[in-house]
Order: C-alpha cells, then sequence, then structure tokens
C-alpha cells in the first residue's frame, strides 16, 4: 500500500478505514491512532501490508470503540466563549471594546483578551498567531531551564509546526518542539523536552536513553501517556479554523 493512500479492513462485520503514513526516525513498531474517523497506522518502511492488517486485528477492540466515540468535525472560526489550552488549563476567549488590535492574557481570569471590532476570520488568525508566538517564548524559555538542569545543550532550539511529532534531534543537535506543546501541561512538555536533550547523550531509543530521561524525570511515563491520550486535542486550533468535534 502507497503512504498516504486510504484502504479498508473488515472487522467484526464492521468496515474500517485507515491510512499508512510515515513512521519517525528510529520508529520499530507499529503504532496506531485515530485521527478524524480514519485509523492512522505509522510503520517502518519495511513492515508488509499483512502485518499492520494483523496489528489492526490484534487491536480490534480498540480500534471498534473509537469507531463507535467518533464525532462529526467542521471548521469554524474562533469566537468569543471558545476555550483554548495553555499549559494545560482552559482559556476563555473574550472580546474587548478597546480599539487596539492586539491580544493579551489573564491568567487571574484564564481568559484571552482579543479586539471585538475586527471580523471573525481576522480574530481568528489574530488568535492562532498570538498561540505560536507565546509558545515561541514560554517553550524556549522552559528549554533553557532544562538545559541547566541536565547539562545538555542543543547547537540550536526552532519552536514549529509538526504534522506528527511532538519534537525531534538532528544528528547537529538541532532540537525542533511543536508550538502545539504549549497546550499541553508544563511537565507533559518538559517530558518532549527532556526526551529530546536525551538524544544530544544518546541518539537512539536504547535502554540506555530512557535511563537519562528516567534519570531528568523519574515519572516520564505519566506524561508521556497524557499526550497519547489527549495530544489529538492540541490540534484542533489550526490556521484555517478549529475543529468543531460534533
Amino acid at each position: 500500500m502507497e503512504k498516504g493512500q486510504v484502504k479498508s479492513l473488515l472487522l467484526d462485520k464492521h468496515q474500517i478505514s485507515y491510512i499508512r503514513v510515515p513512521a519517525r526516525p528510529h520508529q520499530v513498531r507499529i503504532i496506531l491512532r485515530w485521527r478524524d474517523g480514519v485509523l492512522h497506522v505509522s510503520a517502518p518502511t519495511q513492515v508488509k501490508d499483512d502485518v499492520i492488517e494483523q496489528t489492526i486485528r490484534k487491536h480490534q477492540s480498540w480500534v471498534l470503540s473509537q469507531q463507535a466515540a467518533a464525532t462529526t468535525v467542521y471548521k469554524r472560526p474562533i469566537a468569543a466563549g471558545d476555550t483554548v489550552l495553555i499549559r494545560g488549563e482552559a482559556y476563555t476567549i473574550a472580546t474587548t471594546a478597546s480599539k487596539r488590535r492586539s491580544i493579551t492574557l489573564d491568567p487571574t481570569a484564564h481568559s484571552v483578551i482579543v479586539p471585538g471590532h475586527v471580523n471573525d476570520w481576522d480574530l481568528h488568525r489574530m488568535t492562532y498567531r498570538f498561540l505560536r508566538s507565546l509558545a515561541a517564548e514560554r517553550l524556549r524559555e522552559q528549554v533553557q531551564v532544562w538545559e541547566a538542569r541536565s547539562g545538555l545543550h542543543p547547537a540550536r532550539v526552532t519552536i514549529k509546526e509538526q504534522a506528527r511529532r511532538w519534537g525531534s534531534c538532528s544528528s547537529r543537535r538541532n532540537i525542533n518542539l511543536n508550538w502545539r506543546l504549549i497546550g499541553a501541561p508544563y511537565e507533559v512538555a518538559s517530558y518532549v523536552i527532556v526526551h529530546e536533550l536525551a538524544h544530544l547523550e544518546q541518539m537512539n531509543h536504547s535502554p540506555a536513553f530512557w535511563a537519562v530521561v528516567g534519570r531528568l524525570q523519574p515519572n516520564f511515563e505519566t506524561h508521556r501517556a497524557w499526550l497519547r491520550r489527549h495530544g489529538e486535542r492540541l490540534y484542533d486550533l489550526q490556521e484555517d479554523g478549529v475543529l468543531i468535534r460534533v
């Protein structure tokens, strides 16, 4: 099956759609994720289609439960009263009658204050850009905290959009972080940072690598599990609209 091609599989009289997506570097196992009504399968290049389908069947109960819980998704611009996640907490979008065109954060009221005089899509784009800018600032600060704690220093840190990764580390010691981590709890984002910093010492996922992660963040498994359960929600706010599930 070519990557990106949607296929179907019959599970207990239920038709399941699935799509094969690129694997992460050094990935050695098959990963199943349910996203927007389709099962996404990430697997190393050498893994054959029949092995993928065997894996899907092995996890049939989970796949069918995800399909049963699937909702209809549509996009619209973000609006007053909607919420966005910042550091794992819900912040309400609130408008102001002020003529200013900037956005401010009110941590006390858990609000993002946006201009009320702009049109819907301008408000949406301003909110999206504000959160990306906030992520670039706060995540870099967080990296510096963990550099000091670990003694591990990347050559460069880039905060950007990443479609399927929370972070990555190159052989040149450059670290990339997904800006959407600003929506995760602080310690969850710390797990991703620690994970990538650990690659500066062990450029693999060997027991030695996980020992470095565990030394820096002993309860990392809890934060890793949070991403698996809730990570998809961090993608609800997109440049061309906010995903609404009904």
